[in-house]
Formats: structure tokens, sequence, C-alpha cells
């Protein structure tokens, strides 16, 4: 007995049980915030060349960069991409960097066999390629090696200045490249120490990837709305540590939101610095839960309604009235633009004199645009639009004759005919819906209509007001 009450309560308990990791893997709302690669821009072209290039140097970039995906990272709200996570960029990250790689070794031994026309070519290809593809963040040594083998092949073609550009943009991709002294010609090695020395004092490092353009499109590639770019320089005064922040709600504006250094004294100290400057930067950004609530209203609206509409210009010495049923479809083309259309079967009642000889049907049809204001609640909106109304038949007359003989008789002569079954013209309403449970509202309008078909308009019968009250269905 007592095993069966464990088992019992054991499958009482499952549902639960199983349901708990469910509610608590809800993902939470977040802002992706992407993060660029530091680099150690301190060139010092004395040093370049050395006699071993493997030896191991000093990283005093890559701590940075981890200081700031940790504040980052800090922030509930923010989603970070990390430097390295160049998966973020495709779905297919196994096959990034093929083509560029490819003609990197094509080019290379085009190089080698002194076809540099043909290798010039090939290595254009592989930096356009490798831009294309974002290798100056996730394989900067691919990059680096396609400018440095471009910058020899120009150089060997009597094309310096361009071989000055490539190895310019070869040390903005990898700043701390060492080669082996003695490894290339003298005439090579001053053409890259040269270029190390206009790059040092001129090459616009504070610009990440070489361009705001660049930038924008690898934020957009990452799907991130910012974009975090840290890095070390060299002056006057001391080395630097650099900070900039460039988000897309600045984009008017260059997209940089924060620009910010200070002097660079050891690693923990500048760690501490970034942590300040992002943390300053996340106190006033804009996150998942600062936005306004925005209520998102029903797109389509479909309703059925009792309908009730009296003509004020009427032939009868009395009113007369119509009731019916009426049903409406409204769609939200924008978010105070709405077009509708709506149909209304009505029948008449007698007027108090019985002046309406015989009562009629009457089949009317709206269609047009208005102006809507949604809210939590429900909608109030504003219908313009073209009316059509169709009557089986209308007769009325006052005179007593026609009424005591007949409308057939000889001294019947006061019957008043209308000039045609149809009835056309503008109307315009004016309407609240309220939900009153999920996407259940209650909806009430009253409309108006001036008839000015057929032409001349007839004048013994126009200006319909129309009054409805229904239950309408809400799609979001």
């Amino acid at each position: 007995m007592r095993v069966l009450l464990l088992c019992a309560m054991a499958l009482a308990l499952a549902p639960e049980a199983h349901g708990a990791p469910e509610t608590s893997s809800r993902a939470l709302p977040q802002r992706r915030v992407a993060v660029l690669p530091a680099r150690d821009f301190r060139v010092n072209p004395d040093n370049l060349f050395v006699d071993d290039p493997t030896a191991p140097l000093r990283d005093d970039a890559e701590p940075l960069v981890q200081a700031a995906e940790t504040a980052l990272a800090a922030e509930p709200e923010v989603a970070v991409i990390a430097h390295d996570q160049c998966a973020a960029l495709a779905d297919k990250s196994a096959q990034r960097g093929i083509v560029a790689r490819g003609f990197l070794h094509l080019g290379t031994e085009l190089y080698r066999n002194i076809r540099l026309k043909d290798a010039i070519a090939a290595l254009e290809k592989g930096v356009e390629a490798a831009m294309a593809e974002f290798l100056d963040v996730c394989e900067p040594k691919t990059v680096s090696d396609l400018y440095l083998y471009l910058g020899l092949s120009y150089l060997e073609q009597g094309q310096a200045a361009l071989a000055h550009v490539a190895f310019k943009n070869m040390l903005f991709t990898t700043p701390q490249r060492r080669f082996k002294k003695g490894y290339f010609p003298a005439e090579t090695e001053a053409a890259i120490r040269a270029a190390a020395v206009d790059f040092e004092k001129t090459f616009a490092v504070d610009l990440p990837l070489g361009g705001l353009a660049r930038a924008t499109a690898y934020r957009q590639a990452v799907q991130a709305s910012a974009l975090v770019y840290v890095y070390l320089s060299g002056g006057v005064v001391g080395d630097r540590v650099e900070v900039r922040v460039f988000e897309a709600s600045t984009a008017k504006a260059g997209g940089l939101s924060v620009a910010s250094g200070f002097l660079f004294t050891d690693t923990p100290s500048a760690a501490e610095g970034i942590s300040r400057i992002l943390s300053a930067w996340l106190a006033c950004a804009s996150l998942p839960s600062r936005q306004p609530f925005r209520h998102v209203g029903p797109r389509f609206l479909m309703d059925t309604a009792g309908a009730y509409s009296i003509f004020l210009r009427h032939p009868t010495r009395k009113p007369f009235h119509t009731a019916g049923f009426g049903a409406g479809f409204a769609w939200q083309v924008r978010e105070n633009l709405d077009t509708f259309a709506r149909i209304n079967l009505l029948t008449s009642f007698p007027d108090q004199y019985e002046d309406l000889v015989q009562g009629f049907t009457s089949v009317k049809l709206v269609a047009g645009v208005g102006y809507s204001g949604q809210w939590s609640w429900g909608r109030i909106y504003l219908h313009f639009g073209l009316e059509g109304q169709f009557l089986s038949d209308f007769v009325s007359t006052t005179d007593a004759d026609c009424k005591l003989f007949g409308l057939k008789s000889p001294w019947c002569e006061g019957v008043d005919r209308l000039k045609s079954r149809w009835l056309a013209g503008i109307d315009g309403a004016f309407g609240v819906d309220v939900m009153v449970g999920g996407p259940i509202y209650l909806t009430f309008q009253t409309g108006f209509a001036a008839y000015f078909f057929p032409l001349p308009p007839d004048s013994s019968l126009n200006f319909p007001f129309t009054a409805e009250l229904g239950l309408g269905y809400a799609f979001f």
C-alpha cells in the first residue's frame, strides 16, 4: 500500500517537475553588442626585423578586449558577440576564407615564379574576397599575408607607391608583426620600414576595420546594434588605451557614441578603465527594459452587429425606421490608417400615418479608408468612403384616395416613387471598439451618408443616419 501511495505522489508531481525547466529557460530580451579584436598600434619601425620573429611577444591587447567583453557580459540585457565569434557572420562558417586562402596560395606561387602581373591580379582578388568575408576580423594573419605578398609584388614591378599602401594595410591588420632580419633584401626592408614610419604618423587607427562603412557592414552582418572597438596607440605623452562605441541609433552622426581614452600604465589598471567607460555607456544606453512599451494592435477585425437606420429626408409626413443587421471587415494598413468594407441588410417599419404604402428591404454597401487610434483597451476610428444602397421597392403617398381605393384607382394621383432603386453617395462614420476578453470586442458605430446618385439626386429620400451595436473578433 505504501508503494502504491509513493507512486501516485510521484505521478502527481511529475508534470510540475517537467514543466519547471521550460519556464526558467525562457529567454529574456537582449541587445546584441559586437566586440572587435583589440589591436596594439604601438608600431616601432626599428623593431620590425628581429633575429627570431617566432619568439613570443607580450600581448597587451588581448587582455583589454577580454576586459571589454567581461564588462559587457555583466549586463543581463546585453548579448555579447565576442571578438573571436566569427560563426555569427554566417551559417557556413567552415567555408569562410576558402576563396581568399586559395588566391593567397596562387599569388605566392606566381610571385615565386616571378609572374608578377598574374600574382598581383590573384592577390588583389584575394584581398577583395577577404574583405567581403571580414577575414581581417576572423583571420588577420591570412589578410596580412595577402597584403605582404601584394606589396612585394608591387615592389618588384617598380610600383613603389602601391607597395607602400599595401605594407601600411598589412600593419593595420597585424600591427605587431615581426620579420626575420636579413630574410628580405635591404631595399625591401627599407620599404617596409618606411611604410611603418608613415603608418605611425598618418594612419587613422581610430576607424575600425578601415572605415565606418565596413564597420557598419560588419555590425549588420552579425546582427548587432552596437560595435565596441578597443586599441592601444603610442604618443608623445605616453601610450594610450582608446575605447570607441559605434551604434546604429547614431548612424546619422557617423555612428560614434563613445570616444574615450586614458594613459596606459599596466594591464589591470587598463582593464578597470575600460570597464568604467563601458559601464558608463551601459548606464545610458538603450536596453530592452528601458524601451517604452508600445501596444501592438490587431491587424484584421471582423464584426457582426444589429443595425438601425433612419432617413433624415423622407417623403412621408413622419419618419419611418429601418432595422436589420450588419457585418464589417477592417484591415489596419499602418499604425493609424485602415481600410474597411461593410454590408447592411435592413427592413422598413410602418410610419405613424402609414404613408409608406408597403414595406421594403434594402442592402447597403460601404467601403473606404479611415483614421484609427489604437490602445490596449480597444480603438477609436473615423471612417470615410463611398456608399451604395439598393431598395427593393419604395412607394409612399399622402393621398387619402390612394390609401382608401388603392394605387391603381383613378382617384389616386399622389404616389411617390424613386427614380432608381440604387442610391449612391459619400459616407462618414465614427466608431469605438472595446476589447472585452481575448480577441473579442464590443463595437459601436454611427454613420451618416449623403446621396448624389442618380443625377440629379432624388430630393424625396436622402441623408440616412445609421447606428450599429455588436461583437467582433480581432486577428493579431
